[in-house]
């Protein structure tokens, strides 16, 4: 008997082939893999590969597989979404041709005044997470419970979670998701100064019956048994042409451990404030604990608490450390 040849030659399976593979590759375009090496943090990993280190909780979000965003480790391989780098495309408009016009006489062309670019002391997320030291321990509430069901701890921007609230709270009302780090003892005195507060994200409250809050921002991991501090506005101090280079003298009574961030932002607390007259720009230095002179690092104030000031390390020949006398730049 003659055999029949397929109605369409094969056609049909080729095409049904060569379309899921052109939709696999696409899939796989949104994402980019990174293989991690020796001294990567994900706000590394995200400055390098997004050019935005803040969008690391999202690189987080997309690796589900990473439960503690500290704990990342050499040849793990991770998804970077390219999507983030996406920028919105305009399409090009053709010009329509139009009839000709008699010449007009020549017009004055506006100048066109380009706006003056604004800089700023520090960016508003490092200047939030910069965190301060308060006498008593702020709380308005407390994280209690996430919705996952798995027993998962950690969330992050875009997740939600249960409070525990010590104020009546409202739908859409804003709180700080902050953490108490350490007591703070002065170095030199012994004397007691407060706590060293981290602030780790910001919440809005989305349900105010069975009280819950969405993670709108986080700039470290939010965990069940942080706490609620309230909510204001923070606008990042502008860059001074010329700071001041006031003359005190005062210690360095904490240092913020370096976790996401390098050592260029470092932040430290000094143990002199509003009421010693410092304002936000000033310049000051630190010296070696030496018994010689030995300037190790130049400080900038950044935010003012009233016997404290919040200091990001502008230069430093190493690590400011507790204990680290501060005085007047030269």
């Amino acid at each position: 008997m003659r055999r029949m040849k397929p109605l369409f030659g094969g056609t049909i399976p080729f095409l049904i082939i060569f379309v899921l593979c052109s939709f696999a590759f696409a899939q796989d375009q949104k994402y980019k893999d990174y293989t991690i090496i020796k001294g990567d943090t994900l706000w590394d990993i995200t400055d390098k590969e997004l050019q935005d280190p803040f969008l690391w909780p999202k690189v987080w979000k997309e690796n589900p597989a990473i439960k503690n965003p500290d704990l990342i480790y050499p040849k793990q391989t991770i998804k970077i979404p390219l999507y983030l780098l996406q920028k919105e495309i305009v399409p090009e408009i053709k010009p329509v041709a139009k009839p000709v016009a008699q010449p007009e006489p020549p017009r004055e062309v506006p100048k066109i005044i380009e706006p003056k670019k604004i800089d700023y002391l520090v960016n508003k997320a490092l200047l939030i997470s910069s965190g301060y030291i308060a006498e008593t321990i702020p709380n308005l509430g407390e994280i209690t419970e996430t919705p996952f069901g798995t027993g998962k701890t950690i969330v992050g921007k875009g997740d939600e979670a249960y409070i525990k609230p010590a104020v009546p709270v409202r739908k859409g009302g804003k709180f700080y998701i902050v953490r108490p780090m350490e007591k703070v003892i002065h170095p030199e005195t012994g004397d007691f100064m407060g706590y060293l507060i981290d602030v780790v994200g910001i919440a809005e409250v989305v349900d105010d019956d069975d009280p819950k809050i969405l993670i709108t921002d986080s700039y470290w991991e939010v965990t069940t048994g942080d706490l609620l501090d309230t909510y204001y506005d923070i606008e990042p101090p502008l860059e001074i042409e010329n700071p001041r280079k006031p003359d005190i003298n005062g210690y360095v009574v904490a240092a913020k451990q370096s976790r996401l961030i390098s050592v260029e932002y470092e932040i430290a607390y000094i143990d002199k404030g509003r009421r010693d007259g410092l304002q936000v720009g000033d310049i000051l230095a630190t010296l070696k604990q030496s018994k010689h002179r030995i300037e190790n690092g130049v400080l900038q104030v950044i935010s003012l608490q009233e016997k404290t000031a919040t200091v990001i390390v502008r230069k430093s020949h190493e690590e400011v450390v507790q204990g680290d006398p501060v005085l007047m730049a030269k």
